[in-house]
């Protein structure tokens, strides 16, 4: 089985922003078609470790956090992070 991928251009026209894509991606892969009602909403993400820089930003995550709730869920951040030594 394969799954959907969703891809945006990084350049925006004037007017609008990378967090305006997002939503605009959210909406696209369905997040509309989610019930969030009075329903706790993981957000999973990797807060990121020192000097890297492929991680998702702090913006992104409360605008998608604030999209939930709109929706009546209630949101809440959670690590996956990689445990290694070193």
């Amino acid at each position: 089985m394969t799954s959907d991928v969703y891809f945006t251009d990084f350049r925006n026209p004037l007017g609008s922003s990378m967090l305006d894509k997002m939503i605009k991606l959210a909406k696209k892969a369905g997040i509309d078609d989610i019930d969030f009602k009075d329903k706790f909403v993981a957000v999973k993400l990797t807060f990121g470790e020192w000097g890297n820089v492929a991680f998702v930003r702090h913006q992104f995550a409360k605008v998608l956090c604030d999209y939930i709730k709109s929706k009546g869920g209630m949101p809440f951040l959670t690590d996956c992070n990689t445990l290694y030594p070193g």
